[in-house]
């Protein structure tokens, strides 16, 4: 007896070592294909979005539809991977991911920060997977496509009432860049479009111009890379927010000229100005008897 369980405990753990390592091995190589079908599946994104965005900014309900045809068919395939490989482990949120790199030991503040940019990052999502993507606004220029997604009041971070400017950038190039610090090679991404200038030229009732707000054009809430946040991220859409001030009364129209400056792999620099003309609701204006104080709100959560 005892000599039937010398040979059969050392086969036993054989086989057991084997099973362990065919299960590992399988669910690394279904976590490996299951990555290489959504590389491939935001390559053709990128290439299905390249060919429509150029539609004229005038034809806003065309783009609109193109938009929500390119969403369905992108989170249709994304379902379609996931139903091929059961197994593949879920991907961390950004909080999450933060949380295991610094070992539990993540400040309060960096924790709050990272948790206002999963919930932004998850509901910009929502706007591509639900169907809900309306721009208000859309303008051309170097091959980008500059989208006012929503224009709406609201408290304004740190200050009082506000006017919330929420945009999408589509066509925003992203490199991966990787350094060295200390023992670690580090890896991000870069979106190498930096946002110069943001005016808003006011006209009266007339059509004579009234006044204007101008200020830096860095925006409040930049989601640089998504994909952080939420693996699934469509790519190639950069989403952002501005805040300022409520518009003057005395104000019908306005022309927001958003100004920029995209970088080249060659490292040469593209100037690009986006230019949209919007009537001015009344929901937009100071109240009355407000005094109009032409502020641009720049100051934003740490990125």
């Amino acid at each position: 007896m005892r000599k039937l369980l010398v040979v059969a405990l050392p086969v036993g753990l054989a086989v057991l070592a084997a099973i362990l390592l065919f299960t590992t091995t399988r669910s690394q190589s279904e976590t490996s294909d299951a990555r290489l079908s959504r590389a491939r599946l935001k390559r053709d994104f990128t290439e299905r979005a390249q060919a429509v965005r150029s539609i004229p900014p005038d034809r806003l309900p065309e783009w609109q539809a193109e938009v929500a045809a390119l969403s369905r068919w992108y989170f249709d395939e994304l379902a379609a991977i996931r139903n091929r490989h059961p197994g593949e482990p879920a991907r961390p949120t950004g909080v999450q991911a933060a949380e295991d790199e610094k070992k539990g030991k993540l400040k309060k503040e960096e924790r709050e920060a990272l948790a206002d940019f999963q919930a932004y990052a998850e509901g910009r999502l929502a706007l591509l997977r639900e169907a809900r993507y309306a721009p208000v606004a859309s303008a051309l220029a170097e091959g980008l496509r500059l989208d006012l997604v929503a224009v709406e009041p609201g408290p304004a971070p740190g200050a009082g009432p506000g006017l919330r400017v929420d945009f999408a950038l589509w066509g925003a190039p992203r490199y991966v860049e990787r350094e060295r610090s200390g023992d670690k090679n580090v890896t991000r991404n870069v979106v190498p479009v930096a946002f110069k200038r943001i005016a808003f030229n006011f006209l009266d009732a007339s059509g004579k111009a009234y006044g204007e707000m101008t200020g830096g054009g860095e925006p409040y809430q930049k989601l640089n890379d998504p994909e952080r946040f939420v693996d699934d991220f469509p790519p190639g859409v950069l989403f952002g927010t501005w805040w300022v001030e409520l518009f003057p009364r005395e104000a019908a129209s306005v022309v927001l000229e958003v100004s920029a400056d995209l970088r080249a792999p060659s490292g040469a620099v593209r100037p690009a100005t986006f230019q949209v003309k919007l009537p001015v609701p009344e929901r937009w204006k100071l109240p009355p008897g407000t005094a109009y104080q032409a502020e641009i709100r720049e100051a934003g959560p740490a990125r």
